[in-house]
Parts: C-alpha cells; sequence; structure tokens
C-alpha cells in the first residue's frame, strides 16, 4: 500500500473524480496534494469539528457515522476507492456534518482549503473543473438521499 509523491499523478489518473482533467491539468493539480496513510480504525475528522480539508479514498474503506439526539451513533454510508469525502469544507465555513472513520487500514490523498484557494488564484480553470466535480457529487448524494426519504413516505 505504501506509494510514494510520484505516484500521486497516476493516482488521480485511476480516480473516476479526476476523468475531465487531462494530462496538463493532472500535472499542475497534483502539487496540490498531500498523499496519507490512516490506519485502520483511525477518525479522519469528528462531526462538529470544524473543517478544513477534503479527501480521496486511494485505497482502503471509510465510514461515515452520525449522532443521533439520544447521542447513538450510526453508520449511514460506506465508501471505497474513488469516493470524495469532506466535499462541503472546501465550500463553507460550518462544522462537520458527521464523522468519519476508517474501517481498513487506508490511502488517502487530501486537498486543504488553503491549497484549494492557492488553486483558485494559480490555475482557476484547473479549480473550475474541481469545484463543478465536488458539485456534482454533492447533488448525487443529495438525490441519493431524497430517495431514501422517498421510500420512508
Amino acid at each position: 500500500m505504501e506509494r510514494t509523491k510520484q505516484n500521486v499523478m497516476n493516482m488521480l489518473r485511476e480516480l473516476p473524480f479526476f476523468d475531465s482533467l487531462d494530462d496538463a491539468d493532472i500535472k499542475s493539480f497534483a502539487p496540490y496534494l498531500s498523499l496519507r496513510q490512516v490506519e485502520e480504525g483511525s477518525a479522519l475528522f469528528n462531526e462538529g469539528d470544524m473543517g478544513n480539508y477534503l479527501l480521496f479514498i486511494v485505497e482502503g474503506v471509510m465510514e461515515i457515522i452520525l449522532t443521533a439526539d439520544n447521542r447513538q451513533q450510526k453508520i449511514v454510508a460506506t465508501y471505497g476507492p474513488g469516493a470524495s469525502i469532506g466535499e462541503m469544507s472546501l465550500i463553507d465555513e460550518y462544522e462537520r456534518s458527521a464523522t468519519v472513520r476508517a474501517t481498513t487500514k487506508c490511502e488517502i490523498l487530501m486537498l486543504t482549503k488553503s491549497k484549494f484557494d492557492l488553486l483558485q488564484e494559480n490555475n482557476p480553470r484547473v479549480a473550475m473543473k474541481i469545484l463543478k466535480g465536488l458539485a456534482r457529487n454533492i447533488s448525487l448524494r443529495l438525490r441519493a438521499t431524497q430517495g431514501r426519504f422517498r421510500d420512508i413516505i
């Protein structure tokens, strides 16, 4: 699972989120990302934390956990390779809406809000492509949530 930073561009090419980026875009975007290893059972962030980064799962599985009013936690989603988590933290300045925990050893690519802001200044065209991808992911998740509510009604 151990990979070097030289492989970040190859990782980006493998993730469906980045299908709209050509080789030049990937080359200019890769330096804004950090490669991280996450141990099984580790919480990447907790519900209520201030968000300042988005992550892309390269390898492994993560679960999304919500806490109910009675303080019971419930796993509401599980994501694997290719998924992005924490999109809203690059868009708004609010607290995290859920807890994210690694259920296996994971490898992730991380994009901080400050690096994304820098990308917007240095390469607005690529930043816009990333932003469109984030909007698409948020839209798809909202549609899936609406479908769940429709099943309940």
